[in-house]
């Protein structure tokens, strides 16, 4: 079994594709399978969407804020039981998860909606892409 990628010193990017190739590999007992909300990111020519699954997560409870290029999605899920437990596998408390985002998007114009369980945030890319080829006319 593959161990998840570390990123030391820096947050994996919207762009790194192998970052969750083995979640799915992990054991429920491990605590990182447990804690990690799935993220599913996808590309497109007009925008980035980061779908997260907060399960049982309320929409009060979910925290979003972007500092020096950083995206940071924080979401804590309570219990609500006050018996014992004859089996517990699911996680309550804090999550945590940030992504570096690519220099080429409106920070503006991020939109963030909650349904169903699912975090959605539209990310839009600037309209003049810097990293757009283009061909230079020699005068």
């Amino acid at each position: 079994m593959l161990a998840l990628k570390r990123y030391p010193n820096q947050f994996p990017s919207l762009f790194d594709s192998g970052l969750f190739d083995d979640i799915f590999n992990l054991n429920i007992n491990n605590d990182l399978a447990v804690r990690t909300p799935l993220n599913d990111i996808i590309e497109n020519e007009n925008e980035f969407i980061v779908e997260s699954v907060l399960a049982g997560v309320k929409k009060e409870d979910i925290s979003l804020d972007i500092n020096d290029g950083i995206l940071t999605i924080k979401a804590e899920r309570r219990s609500e039981t006050d018996g014992k437990y004859n089996r517990k596998e699911s996680f309550y408390g804090k999550y945590e998860k940030s992504f570096s985002l690519p220099d080429n998007v409106n920070v503006d114009k991020i939109d963030a909606e909650f349904v169903d369980g699912i975090l959605k945030l539209n990310i839009p890319k600037l309209e003049n892409d810097p990293k757009i080829s283009k061909v230079i006319e020699i005068k």
